[in-house]
């Protein structure tokens, strides 16, 4: 989309992907209805954009409009050893081209041909399960009615 710029997402973006994250908290859904489930929102956002592993898609005057929140697997980790990566929270603002923002972001963190998992609530609206889809993830169900999605590097994706 023109006009849209991608870039790692850095700890000082934090606040500005939080603020856009209880934006769309209703569509996701996320619970926020609390000050400790927000601050551990932030807290969350705050370690996936200092990781290095997450990505954001800024508008022509540099305002975050997506995210894709993510960070290495640390349970049952020994280094260098079955990197995973997690992806917690992606999503672009419903001003924009949520499917084309969505796939550009997560491709980015898929550019990095480590496997990929994340899960999406069956009340989400923006589309993530969607893309996740077309990009080669493949879904497996999980307890709570959530769908768990897993991408491996080289399995065939979708064009």
């Amino acid at each position: 989309m023109s006009g849209i710029a991608y870039r790692q997402a850095a700890l000082n973006d934090a606040a500005e992907i939080h603020a856009l994250l209880l934006r769309i908290a209703p569509e996701i859904p996320l619970l926020v209805d609390t000050l400790e489930r927000e601050e551990v929102l932030y807290g969350l956002t705050r370690n996936c954009a200092r990781s290095g592993e997450s990505w954001v898609a800024c508008d022509a005057a540099g305002r975050i409009v997506g995210f894709a929140l993510a960070a290495p697997n640390q349970h049952g980790r020994h280094y260098a050893e079955q990197e995973q990566l997690d992806l917690y929270h992606a999503s672009v603002a419903p001003e924009h081209d949520r499917p084309v923002i969505l796939a550009a972001l997560i491709g980015k963190l898929l550019a990095r041909q480590a496997p990929v998992a994340t899960s999406v609530s069956p009340q989400n609206r923006t589309g993530l399960a969607a893309c996740l889809d077309h990009l080669g993830f493949r879904p497996s169900a999980a307890p709570g009615g959530e769908q768990c999605w897993r991408w491996q590097p080289g399995a065939a994706t979708a064009t």
